[in-house]
């Protein structure tokens, strides 16, 4: 399932569809490929988690691993993000919007997955000294309905004079809810949940759900459109029991080989396929350094093929540390 989920990562990032219809382009990065990083907390906080508890060591060598695959893949994508900042220069000093990118936002357009993990084990691991696992998701809650406020119902929040005063006050920080704060921690404690309180249901039922809250979905992305209220679509209502409906057909789908080369893969592929795309479109454009950001089904199909390609060469040496702690 995470390799699937991968490859949506780059349906949602590169756009295949802009250029075809766009109602399928809106659905297809706003609609149901967005689950890919909720379904990547939810696995989290269910696989590090025993009994709906993370150990302190577990805990630890999570978190350093986690900073050191950040600091590592901010340093490689470094000339993407002085790219983006010579194309989109930004309006706030430098001193100010780049720490705060790097220490709460995300260094680079996937990274922010990262630091989001690390931000969101820590909030969810600290609030279980004080609270129960149930209280951790009220609370969790509470923080992911403000990070929908100020994503994808914005335009609505700051038509009303208390929640506008909110978002004020939020985005003087800020600039997305898209973080570690408000998003990472309801998806965190609900894997840690699910694996305290396992539930069996039938294949039929969690389908039947699913067609339903996918319904639902494109239904809430495509009015979010016509009102255009969406700063982004990020958190929106219904994308939260739809990440969780699918994390759930996938505990219940049983395979009788390993899968672990695949999740392997899977990583690879979510760290490298900017790197390969923005490579692409390069020599696509002849050079032209303004349309790292194009984008088109021929685009998107040769950076599939490629960052695949790339992916399983690298896998030949994964028996190098340095390889397998970093890419894998």
């Amino acid at each position: 399932m995470k390799l699937l989920m991968a490859f949506f990562v780059m349906v949602v990032h590169f756009s295949p569809f802009k250029t075809i219809h766009p109602i399928l382009h809106h659905v297809s990065i706003h609609g149901f490929p967005r689950i890919v990083v909720p379904f990547f907390f939810l696995c989290s906080g269910y696989l590090l988690s025993s009994h709906g508890v993370i150990s302190p060591d577990r805990l630890r060598k999570t978190l350093k691993k986690l900073v050191s695959l950040y600091l590592f893949w901010t340093l490689l994508h470094l000339p993407l993000i002085i790219l983006e900042l010579t194309h989109f220069p930004n309006a706030e000093p430098l001193w100010i919007s780049l720490p705060r990118s790097f220490f709460f936002e995300g260094s680079f357009l996937h990274l922010w997955y990262l630091l989001a993990s690390i931000i969101g084990l820590v909030i969810v691991t600290s609030l279980l000294k004080v609270f129960s696992i149930t209280q951790v998701l009220f609370l969790s809650l509470i923080l992911y309905i403000i990070g929908v406020l100020g994503d994808s119902y914005y335009g609505f929040s700051i038509g009303l004079r208390g929640l506008s005063d909110l978002m004020t006050l939020l985005f003087q920080f800020i600039r997305t809810t898209r973080n570690g704060l408000f998003f990472a921690p309801i998806y965190l404690s609900l894997g840690m949940f699910i694996k305290k309180n396992p539930k069996v249901f039938s294949m039929w039922t969690l389908s039947l759900i699913f067609i339903i809250i996918l319904g639902l979905n494109t239904a809430e992305v495509l009015w979010l459109k016509g009102m255009v209220w969406a700063k982004d679509y990020n958190l929106t209502f219904t994308s939260l029991p739809l990440s969780l409906i699918t994390f759930l057909i996938s505990l219940q789908i049983k395979v009788n080989f390993d899968t672990t080369r695949f999740k392997e893969i899977a990583a690879t592929l979510f760290y490298i396929h900017i790197w390969v795309y923005v490579l692409v479109q390069f020599v696509l454009t002849g050079g032209d350094t303004t349309y790292f950001k194009n984008y088109g089904m021929d685009g998107f199909l040769i950076t599939v093929v490629l960052t695949t390609v790339i992916t399983l060469f690298i896998h030949k040496f994964k028996h190098i540390p340095f390889i397998r702690n970093y890419f894998m």
